[in-house]
């Protein structure tokens, strides 16, 4: 403390050859504040002592009011921003309706999932500690629709950097206005390009299902919340009337959801085994707990399964992804997970909550997946692209072919997107991603209730998964 109180005096007397002098009894009267000395590492008890101290020299003699709810709330944010975890966060309460509707029903976006370290651990020379990272694209949404991905950065919106920004400033900054252009300077593999993209109404249903090729399941699950159960219960259990042999599971772009949800939703396809395990601090008093599995399961053994995850697949999509692969249930296609192997717990706070780390998971085999991700049993790699061919991507996307394309040309059609794609062989855009742009365009631009639920044109992974269940495209 005494070195916290000489750099109090030397602050005082710096300021003091700009402010015209020092107060002495303020100095004088700080001087004989009970100032505990430190010696090591201080205790919470003589932290928050030396804190209360700090608070009465303020409330004292600070020359304005002190907003004491404004400052509670900024210890509190300080307090879980000095963990230096990116999943661990504090939301106010005045933040609780936009932190919801990303969550919930519908809102103004372009529909992402994403992460950010806290501004106090940036390191400029390190993209993953400063750029807002997406985690996940939402399906359906324009960020998806223009081929951002999981694990792309962003490090400015609209031309500002959100380098000092924390994870809320800078989710609210993405979410932009409807009908105002968000332009993202996007960080990818070592190479940087521009991206405009407009907000509008997102919406977020838990899944999505249908039955293929006569007797294919397929179950696309968005999110694990808390009607997610009911809804893949009903959905599997019409399938099943419908008389599928096989089931395909799409957990790409998931970024995850509530755990217990998970849990229950992977039982409903294994008939034993072992879900995850969950390890919890050794101090916490907190037991670890392994969850098996031992009810509702809907689908036969002998019925295969395949699931099929990207690099937005994290998280409690990752438990189950591991689950039915180790319990040797599902066979996994696509290409390595996003490696999210930690819980949360959220805690209402104040109005708004606390949401903390406060447990790792392994899988069924015992391994941790935290920031490994989990590997296919057949791998389709995501299409990587060189710096020309983003460069020409963005220059692309600038302009207003597709739009013009579609209005003249307004079904949707493989020999529609393949005509496109010839009339832009030139462009310098890789044919694949001319492609997969238009589909998605003509697919989003149909009324909600009116889209196909599978769309297989143009997908490598979905067409390996029907291969791999036996029907001939």
């Amino acid at each position: 403390m005494r070195k916290i109180l000489s750099l109090l005096l030397i602050f005082i007397t710096f300021t003091a050859a700009f402010a015209g002098g020092v107060n002495e009894n303020i100095v004088n009267n700080t001087i004989s504040m009970p100032l505990k000395e430190s010696s090591g590492e201080r205790s919470i008890s003589e932290i928050l002592y030396s804190l209360s101290n700090v608070y009465a020299l303020l409330d004292r003699y600070y020359l304005y009011d002190i907003d004491n709810e404004e400052m509670a709330e900024n210890l509190i944010s300080a307090m879980i921003a000095s963990l230096g975890d990116k999943y661990s966060y504090y939301v106010k309460a005045e933040d609780m309706s936009d932190y919801e509707e990303q969550y919930t029903g519908e809102y103004v976006g372009i529909g992402t999932y994403v992460a950010k370290m806290n501004p106090i651990y940036a390191d400029i020379n390190d993209p993953l500690t400063w750029m807002l990272q997406i985690v996940s694209p939402f399906p359906g949404g324009p960020a998806e629709r223009a081929g951002l991905r999981a694990n792309d950065l962003i490090s400015a919106i609209n031309g500002e950097s959100v380098f000092t920004l924390n994870a809320t400033e800078a989710s609210r900054l993405l979410r932009g206005k409807e009908g105002e252009a968000l332009t993202l300077d996007v960080y990818r593999d070592g190479t940087e390009f521009e991206l405009t993209l407009m907000p509008e109404h997102v919406i977020t249903p838990n899944l999505a299902y249908d039955v293929i090729y006569d007797d294919i399941g397929y179950l696309h699950l968005y999110m694990f919340n808390e009607s997610s159960y009911e809804s893949a219960e009903k959905a599997l259990s019409d399938m099943i009337n419908q008389g599928i042999n096989s089931l395909i599971i799409d957990l790409r772009n998931n970024g995850g959801g509530t755990v217990d949800t998970c849990e229950k939703i992977t039982d409903m396809f294994l008939s034993e085994g072992a879900i995850v395990t969950v390890r919890f601090k050794e101090d916490s008093g907190i037991e670890d707990s392994t969850y098996y599995a031992d009810r509702n399961t809907m689908l036969d053994s002998d019925v295969p399964i395949v699931i099929l995850v990207n690099g937005g697949t994290a998280s409690a999509s990752e438990i189950m992804t591991a689950a039915l692969k180790d319990n040797n249930r599902a066979t996994v296609i696509g290409s390595q997970t996003f490696g999210k192997g930690i819980i949360q717990s959220v805690i209402p706070y104040n109005g708004g909550f606390l949401c903390f780390t406060d447990a790792n998971y392994y899988t069924p085999n015992g391994d941790s997946i935290h920031e490994v991700g989990i590997k296919p049993d057949i791998i389709i790699e995501e299409r990587n692209y060189s710096e020309e061919e983003l460069k020409s991507y963005e220059e692309f996307l600038s302009t207003d072919k597709i739009n013009s394309f579609i209005e003249e040309n307004p079904v949707y059609s493989i020999e529609n997107v393949e005509r496109f794609a010839d009339l832009n062989a030139n462009s310098g855009v890789p044919r694949d991603l001319l492609s997969l742009l238009l589909r998605n365009e003509y697919y989003y631009r149909m009324d909600y209730d009116e889209r196909p639920v599978v769309l297989v044109d143009y997908d490598e992974v979905l067409k390996e998964a029907i291969t791999f269940l036996g029907k001939e495209l």
